[in-house]
């Protein structure tokens, strides 16, 4: 019999992270730090090449009864104008390759945008970090997001060429024998078995829209290994990357600010501001509400009194918390 709040199934990493890139699945650790180590995100794909698990993918159907596709206009406008499911657990694993495959930028902990970088050795299949020992070692795929690049322009084959003839030139300077069929058979394979984590199965949990934020972070924990719990201001700023993206960078914004010293900014010398701190007092000002719990249903567009969850309170609710905003950011 199915389960009515969740329905666990495989996807390829490859249709997820499509998925992302055109916002029917929204990821909001985009817009959050990444604060994983190259070394983590080269063992991920260590684990992905030798067919090993790497955990689970939760996602949550979105609360939005408008979810579905608009025009694009531009080449870095998503497809979906509100996204069908949200990430809920393996933000950062799936930031991880969509930043290593592909080559989408990311924030680190100071909120500066970089790419995660990972070399690729095609003959020993094996992942080091990018750095210039393996920009000048010819065995090495320098960045494993140009072989993804070159496969979906269909120059895959071009790039192969390039890599073998490379690869001989450097060989040739050092009086070794240029790769025989053997060699070069090994390249290709090498090569395709690098691509072929975009066919990946990962386990994947999609919850119903109909269960709540309780629900969600119950399951959360009980399948997070870790065992780390969720707080109703990780659901609060999960909407506000749906609903109001330029709100939620306005808050970190504010918060990164408050790390560093500097004139005319937030800087704190007594304490470390955080989105919490912000989303409370937001709440506070804005709804005359002390607990989270109250202000991610009214945000998620849900009447207290009547128990109706609309579109139009959710835009209403949100006009709210953007003007009570402005004054806690004062």
């Amino acid at each position: 019999m199915p389960n009515s709040i969740y329905n666990p199934i495989s996807l390829e990493v490859g249709n997820i992270l499509k998925d992302v890139q055109t916002g029917k699945i929204g990821l909001p650790d985009l817009q959050r730090p990444f604060v994983w180590g190259n070394e983590k995100v080269r063992d991920l794909l260590d684990s992905m090449l030798r067919g090993y698990p790497i955990g689970y993918v939760m996602l949550w159907d979105s609360p939005s009864d408008d979810a579905g596709k608009k025009s694009a206009i531009g080449s870095n406008q998503k497809v979906y104008a509100v996204p069908k499911s949200l990430v809920i657990d393996g933000q950062q694993r799936l930031t991880a390759l969509l930043s290593s495959l592909y080559g989408v930028p990311v924030r680190d902990k100071n909120f500066r945008e970089r790419t995660v970088k990972i070399a690729y050795d095609p003959i020993a299949r094996s992942f080091k970090n990018a750095d210039a020992s393996t920009e000048k070692d010819s065995r090495y795929v320098p960045d494993v997001s140009e072989a993804f690049a070159a496969n979906h322009d269909n120059k895959l084959s071009a790039y192969r060429r390039a890599f073998i003839k490379r690869l001989n030139e450097a060989n040739a300077k050092k009086g070794e024998p240029e790769l025989d069929d053997g060699g070069e058979d090994a390249v290709e394979s090498g090569l395709n078995a690098l691509l072929g984590l975009e066919r990946y199965l990962l386990p994947t949990l999609e919850i119903s829209e109909s269960a709540d934020e309780e629900t969600v972070s119950d399951i959360f924990v009980r399948v997070n290994s870790q065992g780390q719990a969720l707080k109703q201001d990780d659901f609060i700023m999960t909407l506000l990357s749906v609903y109001e993206p330029a709100m939620r960078e306005r808050i970190e914004e504010f918060c990164a600010m408050s790390h560093a010293p500097a004139k005319g900014t937030s800087y704190n010398p007594l304490m470390t501001v955080s989105p919490t701190h912000i989303i409370r007092a937001t709440v506070g000002v804005g709804f005359k509400r002390g607990r989270l719990r109250y202000a991610y249903q009214i945000l998620r567009g849900r009447d207290l009194k009547t128990k109706e969850t609309t579109p139009e309170t959710r835009a209403e609710n949100f006009a709210t918390f953007g003007r009570a905003l402005d004054l806690v950011l004062d």
